[in-house]
């Protein structure tokens, strides 16, 4: 290692060199997680509670060891798509992968976002990504505002031209919520021309996904990842489904090499060892069990003019304070007792509010304890 004090690149004449950006791009916030120090138990990313069993560790282990690790990975992993499409139920032509899912949303609003005739319009409040990468990408959009319950209501949809894009997340992020399948079937039905992605990053979680819906509309597109119900969110596996050309059109964007070794090597235990099958889905059970469990205690502890609890179709919750002072103060004084949870209270349309993911039973009575001693009397 060199001694030399490390190199620092001269500054550019930014007046110059700022021309070769979007300026939506230059003037947008960067994504932000915090991660501050003493906090024992997390509660903040919805991830789920629960680590893969140490010898199924051990066998992706045993066989990363037999790759060559000089040699590049699967160029488009094929592989992984023939055990996601027989997991998902559609054909691999129908599957295009990614290192988790957001990375796949800044490729389809490059793919589909640039030479649209009609709107963007993108679900207000939901993943902050969503308005974040059209942001990046200069993209002009209109938002489909939820109802003060954070119900998706079709009078609230603006008016959608042939060749509209609209973005939303069912059950939706941080709100929980979602939109009811027979509901979202009347959209493309009465849209057969406006293209529709729908982000299920937390479909396990719900009763009715949208999967079927792809049988008789070829204007839609299904989000979809690892991270959540199986416990992968270390591993970084998205995908999404769609239509074949769809799905050709979107791959050439698409870098090769994207899974690396490891990526592949857990994906094939997930969908190939029948134990794991069944942890994951003791998993759903139990995270949907205290989810319910959490959501009844919360419901208890909500008084008016206090804060409110949204039922959730997804392993979070959201609370919904009426003044955001008070909503940062119950933030603060829940990580004074070690206990971190997302504040989202920033984002549009959501002032006043955490997101508390669901976590062990031990670690979710914590978290109640924390929040009965910080709450005002």
């Amino acid at each position: 290692m060199s001694s030399k004090a490390p190199l620092v690149p001269k500054s550019p004449d930014w007046n110059w060199l700022s021309q070769y950006f979007e300026p939506s791009l230059l003037a947008a916030k960067p994504y932000k997680i915090d991660a501050p120090s003493g906090i024992t138990i997390k509660l903040d990313q919805n991830e789920s509670p629960w680590d893969w069993p140490q010898h199924l560790k051990d066998r992706i282990l045993s066989a990363l060891q037999a790759c060559e690790w000089n040699r590049y990975p699967e160029s488009m992993a094929h592989s992984v798509s023939e055990l996601l499409a027989k997991y998902v139920g559609v054909q691999p032509e129908c599957l295009i992968t990614s290192p988790g899912s957001n990375h796949l949303i800044a490729l389809i609003f490059e793919a589909v976002g640039r030479r649209l005739p009609g709107k963007v319009v993108l679900a207000r409040p939901s993943f902050a990504l969503f308005e974040s990468h059209a942001q990046y990408a200069g993209l002009k959009y209109e938002t489909w505002n939820l109802d003060n319950e954070f119900r998706y209501r079709r009078e609230l949809l603006p008016d959608l031209p042939d060749g509209s894009f609209v973005v939303f997340a069912s059950p939706n992020n941080p709100t929980g919520t979602s939109l009811n399948k027979a509901e979202f079937r009347q959209l493309l039905q009465d849209f057969p021309k406006v293209l529709f992605l729908a982000d299920e990053a937390y479909y396990e979680f719900d009763d009715d996904p949208y999967t079927d819906l792809l049988n008789d509309h070829s204007n839609l597109i299904i989000l979809r990842t690892l991270s959540k119900t199986m416990g992968a969110a270390g591993v970084r596996l998205g995908y999404a489904i769609a239509s074949p050309e769809l799905i050709g059109a979107m791959t050439k964007l698409r870098l090769p090499y994207l899974l690396n070794h490891f990526t592949m090597e857990a994906a094939r235990v997930i969908f190939t060892d029948p134990e794991m099958m069944e942890f994951v889905r003791r998993n759903i059970q139990n995270a949907k069990s205290e989810r319910d469990r959490v959501y009844l205690e919360l419901s208890r502890l909500a008084r008016p003019g206090g804060f409110q609890v949204v039922n959730s179709k997804a392993n979070f919750l959201l609370l919904r304070w009426s003044e955001t002072g008070l909503c940062d103060r119950i933030y603060q004084g829940l990580k004074q007792h070690g206990v971190l949870v997302r504040n989202v209270s920033g984002g549009p349309g959501l002032q006043g509010c955490l997101r508390v993911s669901i976590g062990l039973a031990s670690e979710n009575d914590a978290f109640l304890a924390a929040l009965k001693a910080v709450l005002p009397a």
